[in-house]
């Protein structure tokens, strides 16, 4: 019998043994080779419901469990006749089955403004690769190069062919790995559902295009889907850096993209410290991304006059109004 403590997404111990005995588990999937859309829908569940005792098996007699991703149950897509698909053309599998029936009783648990744009983000950006993968649909413009998924992440904690009696372990082990990512992923949403409403109120207190922060905080997106109508004009933000002094970045053209509004002065790209410095005239600048979307300096008047500067500059004619 293997037996892990993991931690919930409320930050509460929950045991995940792997049973010998189908008659003491409360939860039952495949054996064999493991999956993502199993361990996925291991994480949601233990998030749900808490300790599981989960016997892995593909001959099933023990009707009273949760049976998850075998036996052609609800939370199977593996019967001839199953075609649920999303609107996009993903396929589910059983990770998000089980998200679609249970990730608003997780969602609940905290104070969430926007509950399905929450639960969407979260199929978006977790569950529904996982399901693709599982359901073999190719990535579309598939690179040359093996991009390293989620799916193929927990496919590398399979036992190796000539590793014996390591199979329940490394399930253990794959689940583990997908909690703490599934812990962070809702963590970090739920960090900037909390900057929304300050990054808001900078955007109503921004002036001249430039929108000011006391530290860093999410706000590309926020500015980008506000409706306050001082967003459409804000073109930089200036907030203090991590690794010292003041950081200013160009607002991108939408969600995702590194095509900026407004970039810094073509001059400027690639340039640092005292090159840099010189053909600015900002004292204390220290670098310029060659793509031009951010800047760093060591003072706040420095932010504030680098944001001026390229507010001034005309790319048509490459100087400053």
């Amino acid at each position: 019998m293997e037996e892990i403590i993991l931690k919930n997404i409320t930050g509460n111990d929950v045991k995940i043994k792997i049973v010998d005995k189908e008659e003491n588990a409360n939860f039952i999937t495949h054996s064999g080779t493991f999956h993502a859309d199993e361990v996925m829908a291991s994480v949601i569940l233990l998030n749900k419901f808490g300790d599981m005792n989960i016997y892995r098996t593909n001959n099933i007699s023990n009707n009273n469990a949760f049976i998850y991703d075998v036996g052609f149950g609800e939370f199977d897509h593996h019967a001839i006749d199953f075609d649920l698909t999303r609107n996009n053309g993903i396929k589910y599998a059983s990770a998000g089955l089980i998200w679609k029936t249970f990730g608003m009783d997780i969602i609940n648990k905290f104070n969430i403004k926007d509950k399905t744009s929450f639960f969407e983000s979260i199929d978006k950006n977790l569950i529904m690769d996982i399901d693709r993968d599982d359901n073999g649909q190719s990535l579309t413009n598939e690179p040359e190069v093996k991009a390293q998924t989620i799916p193929s992440l927990i496919g590398n904690f399979n036992p190796a062919w000539n590793e014996d009696n390591l199979e329940q372990k490394r399930f253990l082990q794959a689940l583990s790995f997908l909690n703490t990512i599934f812990n962070n992923m809702i963590g970090r949403m739920l960090a900037k559902e909390e900057a929304r409403s300050i990054v808001e109120e900078k955007i109503e207190e921004s002036c001249n295009g430039i929108l000011i922060l006391d530290h860093y905080m999410p706000w590309k997106d926020i500015v980008l889907t506000s409706n306050n109508i001082k967003a459409k004009d804000i073109l930089y933000a200036i907030f203090p850096s991590k690794r010292g002094g003041y950081n200013v970045v160009a607002t991108p053209k939408e969600q995702g993209s590194f095509d900026v509004k407004k970039p810094f002065p073509n001059n400027w790209a690639g340039l640092e410290n005292l090159e840099l410095q010189k053909i600015s005239g900002v004292k204390t600048i220290t670098f310029c991304h060659k793509n031009l979307f951010i800047c760093a300096c060591k003072t706040y008047e420095d932010a504030i006059k680098i944001a001026n500067i390229s507010l001034k500059y005309n790319w048509q004619n490459k100087k400053l109004c």
